[in-house]
């Protein structure tokens, strides 16, 4: 499955609800306890940075006066930060980072979406979705999704009415290859991104 970078914010965001000190402290996290594990494949390499220029989500300093700055939130598929405000951080032990996002800078790839696709070889890209849901507790989604068939690294027909399924930290240790076409319209700037062994259903 390759998910193209207009997108594949929806994926992302998915990873990202859970990292909320909220959700830590009340126990409604599967990434509970795992500062410092391996969640996904050495490719999610990915910081949190307010000072881009011109980004969507750029700041001097966040809601509490935190000032900004940039700090890791995964390296090599190892979860480095969690979102911290002062109020979770002082219940939680931990010192606070910032209450929400601002830019994802990713550690981009070589390659272009044609060269993934050529890569690809057989496969579904998804343009969108199309409902569905995750759960941020134990990390299982089923998402609805449209795009097109890729046969012999060439787009083909559209698809529509499929769903994908599975578990967000299966998921992302799938994760096989990172674009280089972040879409610079979103605070998320997320590029193309292609997953191995996913689970489709529907025609």
């Amino acid at each position: 499955m390759a998910v193209d970078a207009r997108s594949a914010g929806r994926v992302v965001s998915a990873l990202l609800g859970p990292l909320g000190a909220a959700a830590i402290q009340q126990k409604r996290s599967f990434l509970e306890g795992k500062l410092g594990a391996a969640i996904g494949s050495p490719l999610l390499h990915l910081e949190d940075d307010p000072l881009v220029v011109r980004g969507l989500g750029s700041r001097l300093y966040d809601g509490e006066g935190i000032a900004a700055r940039p700090f890791p939130v995964f390296e090599q598929g190892v979860l480095r930060s969690y979102y911290v405000d002062t109020y979770y951080g002082r219940k939680l032990g931990i010192p606070p980072t910032t209450a929400r996002t601002s830019n994802l800078a990713w550690k981009l790839g070589p390659r272009s979406q044609p060269e993934l696709l050529a890569a690809l070889g057989e496969g579904v890209l998804v343009t969108g979705f199309l409902g569905g849901n995750s759960n941020g507790t134990t990390g299982d989604f089923s998402l609805g999704v449209r795009g097109f068939r890729v046969r012999g690294g060439k787009l083909a027909e559209p698809v529509g009415e499929m769903n994908v399924s599975g578990n967000q930290l299966e998921l992302w240790r799938r994760l096989v290859a990172v674009g280089n076409d972040p879409y610079r319209y979103s605070s998320m700037r997320t590029p193309t991104l292609v997953f191995e062994g996913v689970q489709f259903a529907g025609t």
